[in-house]
């Protein structure tokens, strides 16, 4: 199959029931002139390319697990997968995970053949500037750039216009468009739900372990980039030493800013450390916090579907005894004044009844640690109240929105890690068979029946019909993916109170609340 486009034609990989197009490029390379700007237009093209290499993935540090083991600045780029058949079909797009500091489109975990394949969708995975590339802001730090902000979502923006333009070419829909994510591709499809120049672009959105509230204001942007231009060697002025940094100065200065600590959602009582680049609320491109827009309707023509693992923490809880740093021996000599101490570090104020309460409803299992509390909680101030946050405000304006949670149990090198971070992902791609699949689900027919459950809820939103459980307002429910009841709550009416004084209900208009 050849695409043809105003900015190229592309030959695709042919292969089982899809046509695979890999490193179409949606903008000019974000270098030189270009480093600090936003994502520019391709020029017309009448050129064949033959689309059969995957793209570098956006500059990072190398992580084999990860499959990345090199990467790149110039890294705006497609993959693309169109199924067989007659066209236009649905678009679904998207975005990565990794929080906004790693990964890549081009990930084993993320291929799209499966789904395009069985859902009759094109799937485009969109790639966007991570890191200080492109969550830093450089406006303030170094004027002589004429930097623009927010570059990792104007990327995103761009392409979704390109999708919009050039989809057609690779027998897609540009009116039936459907944005998902994860973990921070799930924080972007949040942001795009609030970025007014996005509107336009799509139709529906799957968050996926992601929520509404992971943007920063100005100033504590400003702290993170002043931390990282502080960490570049060199001498002269913040702009000179901006554009002479190669790419090991860059992640090493960005390791070093990470380490500050910052107010997630605008507020005291979610500080974030470790993943600190995020989307700015600027008054510009995002105008304001998402959680706030969404409440007030910003996304009400949008069909929304968000999703949950019920045990998210554990993957990050554990992480270090899978990756050998510690042991499951010393995660269990933690004593509770260590484990209090994690809690009001994360919980501000309210680490003591957080860490009472989590104590009192939380049994740990004995393969892991008494950390299950703390993993427990985290779970919750993470992904899960952001996503009833995000269910509730969304369906406060369209009735069209539903929930879901994952509850498939994980095992990961031996450690049961239950319904973990990422477990989803297979599932909706369909590759519970492949090595990486089978490490996050075991693999086997139950796994593969329940891919295509999910499948099809997912490419039912695509296709504009209904998933197959009630809308969220109907009963404040999720579907579960996995063992457990077929509906349940989020949370109780004791873990909501706990919840709203700490992360609280955004305010939704009289006239639709």
């Amino acid at each position: 199959m050849i695409a043809n486009t105003a900015v190229g034609r592309f030959e695709g990989v042919p292969g089982e029931g899809v046509t695979e197009f890999r490193g179409v490029p949606f903008a000019l390379a974000p270098v030189g002139e270009n480093r600090f700007r936003a994502p520019r237009p391709l020029p017309p093209s009448r050129q064949t390319v033959r689309a059969d290499r995957y793209p570098m993935p956006s500059l990072q540090m190398h992580n084999p697990m990860m499959g990345i083991t090199e990467s790149d600045e110039d890294c705006l780029y497609l993959n693309i997968w169109v199924p067989e058949g007659e066209g236009p079909f649905p678009v679904m797009v998207w975005f990565h995970g990794g929080g906004y500091l790693a990964g890549s489109i081009s990930q084993p975990l993320y291929n799209g053949a499966a789904l395009a394949r069985n859902q009759q969708v094109v799937v485009v995975h969109a790639a966007y500037r991570l890191g200080a590339m492109g969550f830093a802001d450089f406006t303030a730090v170094a004027p002589e750039l004429g930097a623009d902000s927010n570059l990792g979502l104007r990327d995103q923006v761009a392409a979704l216009e390109w999708v919009r333009d050039h989809v057609g070419g690779f027998a897609g829909d540009p009116s039936r468009v459907t944005l998902f994510g994860e973990s921070a591709g799930g924080f972007s499809v949040c942001a795009l739900l609030a970025t007014p120049r996005a509107q336009p672009l799509f139709h529906n959105a799957i968050v996926q372990s992601g929520g509404a509230d992971f943007a920063l204001a100005p100033a504590e942007v400003g702290k993170v980039t002043e931390a990282f231009v502080q960490g570049l060697p060199g001498e002269g002025s913040a702009g000179e030493r901006l554009r002479a940094a190669d790419s090991k100065a860059w992640i090493q200065a960005q390791n070093q800013a990470i380490k500050v600590l910052v107010k997630r959602g605008l507020r005291d009582t979610t500080p974030q450390f470790a993943m600190n680049f995020l989307p700015m609320v600027d008054g510009d491109l995002l105008p304001q916090l998402p959680i706030e827009a969404i409440a007030a309707g910003a996304a009400a023509d949008k069909r929304v579907l968000a999703s949950v693992c019920a045990d998210e923490y554990h993957f990050f809880q554990y992480s270090g005894v899978m990756a050998g740093s510690t042991s499951m021996a010393a995660l269990r000599e933690m004593d509770d004044s260590e484990i209090l101490r994690r809690f009001e570090r994360a919980l501000p104020g309210n680490g003591e009844r957080a860490f009472r309460h989590y104590r009192e409803t939380v049994t740990p299992n004995p393969a892991r640690s008494q950390l299950d509390w703390l993993s427990a909680m985290e779970s919750d101030r993470l992904f899960r109240v952001p996503t009833l946050r995000l269910l509730d405000a969304q369906s406060a304006h369209n009735g069209d929105c539903w929930g879901a949670q994952f509850t498939w149990p994980c095992t990961m090198m031996g450690i049961p890690l239950d319904a973990c971070h990422v477990v989803d992902v297979p599932f909706v791609f369909g590759i519970t068979g492949t090595p990486v699949g089978q490490f996050f689900t075991g693999g086997g027919d139950q796994a593969a029946q329940l891919a295509e459950q999910v499948q099809n809820a997912w490419g039912n939103l695509a296709h504009g019909r209904e998933p197959q459980w009630p809308r969220w307002h109907e009963a404040r429910q999720v579907h579960q993916f996995g063992p457990g009841d077929a509906l349940t709550a989020l949370f109780d009416e004791a873990e909501e109170a706990l919840w709203q004084a700490i992360i609280p209900a955004p305010e939704i208009p009289l006239e639709t609340a």
